[in-house]
């Protein structure tokens, strides 16, 4: 079977350097120039970076059984998260899967969203009529984070002190995925200083809310109670402590810091001329442009064979929607913000948008993160104008997710 093209690489460590130096642009010159199917060395590691709709569904969907999330990202995410969605493998991600599913019903969420945003956004964009500029980076961050811990857990808890540890944890995961060798997978006691102590405390917030909640006789319907009452129904076989905790901390380190980057790309290109369109349709294409969750791996757990080349068993499979968005021969104008293209039937192949996964393993929270970007889309759009304020250069900066590399001021006036 023959092997796939791609950079040759250094001897020892071999695309890791310039991988680590720039992320999206080395695996977009690497497609570029070596097809839709790549093979790629990052030190000890052999990889398959894959831009092609059938490629894709062949991994992630037919032959979905082939493919497993024993990665190298997927140890280090386990380290903030535990055995979770995120990173869970075979049967454990299956039971996850299993109880938590019911929690997230679009029933669910159809009467508590709305009012659950309003108590938040309305009165910011009150603040930002009084400022008159505002960073909106760090205000979609802070609101959707705020309203997240509003719905899911029904508490009022100072945003700042889960935003900040959390993406502290971001942060040195991703530093952990990019290095060749990583110490506290040695030992959990050689994680640096600050992953360490933001995880402390993630647990203590998110510790409390199970424990307060469980001692409550009037419980509000939110995820926390559904997913307690699930363990409770299901005996031995439902979620224990230490599971709640892994997928309260999955659902808030997974849902506010995607959503609430999607939505700030999305005011960007309003403010540049497109905040009269549809803001369903301004969300979905910033989701296009602007995938936060921009590459995805999976392990070969047998041998395969993929576009005729081969694929060997136990190497990893990288799937990124940055990419797959921006291929020409799949998307008209690719690199053009063009919410009007979702207006009429889709003209793109398809499998070749998916923001939110593809599969079993398909965002499970996809339903919540549309409902709550349209509402704030919408609402927002309606009561004030957004304007790209001069010197402002919108750039992304690769990590977990597809975060902004810097902040980005856009200024505010009412609507007449």
């Amino acid at each position: 079977m023959t092997r796939a093209p791609g950079p040759k690489g250094g001897l020892f460590l071999g695309s890791l350097p310039a991988f680590k130096a720039d992320p999206i642009g080395f695996l977009g010159q690497a497609v570029r120039e070596h097809g839709p199917v790549v093979r790629l060395r990052f030190g000890p590691v052999t990889a398959h970076l894959l831009n092609a709709p059938d490629h894709i569904e062949h991994v992630l969907s037919r032959n979905a059984k082939n493919y497993d999330k024993a990665t190298r990202s997927a140890d280090r995410i386990a380290a903030a998260t535990g055995q979770s969605l995120l990173s869970a493998n075979s049967d454990m991600w299956a039971r996850h899967r299993r109880l938590i599913q019911p929690a997230f019903q679009p029933r669910c969420f159809e009467a508590i969203s709305g009012p659950a945003i309003d108590s938040l956004l309305l009165p910011a964009i009150e603040r930002w009529r009084r400022q008159g500029q505002i960073d909106i980076v760090n205000e979609m961050m802070q609101l959707v984070i705020a309203a997240a811990i509003r719905i899911l857990f029904s508490a009022d808890i100072k945003p700042a002190s889960i935003s900040a540890p959390l993406e502290a944890l971001l942060a040195d995961t991703w530093r952990r995925i990019e290095a060749p060798f990583d110490l506290s997978m040695v030992s959990r006691h050689l994680h640096r200083r600050r992953f360490s102590s933001a995880l402390k405390q993630i647990d203590a917030i998110v510790y409390g809310l199970i424990a307060h909640r469980k001692r409550q006789d009037d419980r509000p319907d939110d995820v926390l109670t559904r997913l307690i009452d699930a363990h409770e129904a299901e005996g031995e076989t439902g979620l224990n402590n230490k599971e709640l905790r892994d997928a309260a901390i999955t659902l808030l380190l997974a849902g506010h810091e995607t959503t609430a980057n999607a939505l700030a790309w999305a005011f960007i290109h309003a403010a540049k001329g497109h905040e009269d369109a549809e803001p369903r349709h301004i969300f979905a294409e910033a989701l296009r442009l602007h995938p936060s969750i921009w590459v995805i791996e999976r392990r070969a757990i047998g041998p395969d064979a993929i576009g005729g080349y081969h694929i060997p068993k136990g190497s990893s499979v990288l799937i990124s929607p940055l990419l797959l968005h921006r291929n020409a021969a799949l998307w008209p104008e690719p690199e053009h913000f063009e919410p009007q293209r979702w207006a009429d039937a889709p003209t793109h192949q398809r499998h070749a948008y998916l923001p939110f996964g593809l599969g079993q393993h398909r965002c499970i929270g996809l339903y919540l993160a549309h409902a709550m970007a349209g509402h704030i889309l919408a609402t927002v759009l309606s009561k004030v104008r957004l304007q790209l304020l001069p010197g402002q250069y919108p750039a992304h900066s690769a990590g977990i997710t597809l975060q902004h590399a810097t902040a980005v001021q856009l200024s505010v006036s009412p609507r007449p």
